[in-house]
């Protein structure tokens, strides 16, 4: 279910109804807020009529980040090849990428490619919470749409009336989840999230000395993720008050770090070490 963005989707409706869609979006802004599902609600609306969540389509296509959290050029070689069939029941094949900022160099060289020259009959939408880690070229050829936080109101009542919380329960999860629903669902039933959550929290209240002993037990931990780990520092982080330089660099460069260990052959415990120094 698709929380806020009203403006959004009646403005993608009427492009939609008066066939003036561009060839391609980014739906980007904070992680959680309802960009991918706002893109998947849409595809369902342009074959369906309906704006919901869809269940078997046709002539859609969502291309996800692999246990690793990579989007390689297999995944852009996939969605060229469906893109370039003639759609079976929409007016569009759409294809979806979601976690766009985590392609490598290769996959968004290919991706560029079909942007510059798409099928006529395609929609491409790239979903991502950090634009700045697409190539320029990319982002200048595709047309921006920014998903910002959902009022707290609308977040309440969601949590109320579709998972029966009590309104002191929706409104904790409301104080932690700033503006995010897919936070605030997560924070209240994905376990993996929350362990990932404390950990990070018990972490960045150590000291630095204390850090580097904490940070060699989570990774001789065989069980260790260190990818969900990242995750979680980079939601903690993005709930800082991000107007402050010093905050926005140290949240970049998470992201950075975040984006490399699923390329590169990194050590985890020095680069941690070094970003909370």
């Amino acid at each position: 279910m698709l929380i806020g963005h009203e403006k959004i989707i009646a403005d993608l409706k009427n492009l939609a109804e008066k066939k003036q869609l561009s060839h391609g979006y980014i739906f980007f802004g904070p992680s959680m807020v309802g960009k991918r599902t706002a893109a998947m609600h849409f595809a369902n609306y342009l074959e369906t009529g309906e704006f919901s969540e869809p269940k078997i389509l046709s002539d859609m296509l969502l291309i996800e980040p692999d246990e690793k959290g990579t989007l390689g050029i297999d995944a852009v070689r996939q969605l060229k090849a469906f893109l370039w069939q003639k759609p079976n029941v929409s007016a569009r094949r759409i294809a979806i990428v979601d976690g766009g900022e985590l392609m490598t160099p290769e996959a968004q060289n290919a991706l560029l490619k079909i942007a510059e020259e798409p099928p006529q009959s395609s929609l491409l939408i790239l979903v991502t919470s950090d634009i700045e880690g697409l190539l320029p070229t990319i982002s200048s050829r595709l047309q921006r749409i920014y998903f910002g936080t959902v009022p707290s109101k609308s977040i309440s009542e969601w949590l109320v009336k579709e998972y029966k919380c009590t309104q002191k329960v929706a409104e904790d999860l409301l104080k932690k989840s700033a503006g995010k629903p897919g936070l605030a669902h997560a924070l209240k039933y994905d376990e993996g999230l929350q362990s990932s959550l404390k950990l990070a929290e018990t972490l960045l209240k150590l000291s630095e000395e204390r850090r580097r002993d904490f940070i060699k037990k989570l990774l001789d931990d065989e069980e260790f993720d260190s990818a969900k780990f990242l995750d979680a520092m980079i939601l903690i982080l993005a709930s800082d008050d991000l107007t402050e330089k010093n905050k926005i660099m140290r949240w970049h460069k998470f992201l950075a770090l975040r984006h490399d260990v699923a390329y590169f052959n990194l050590n985890p415990k020095l680069q941690l070490e070094n970003l909370l120094s």
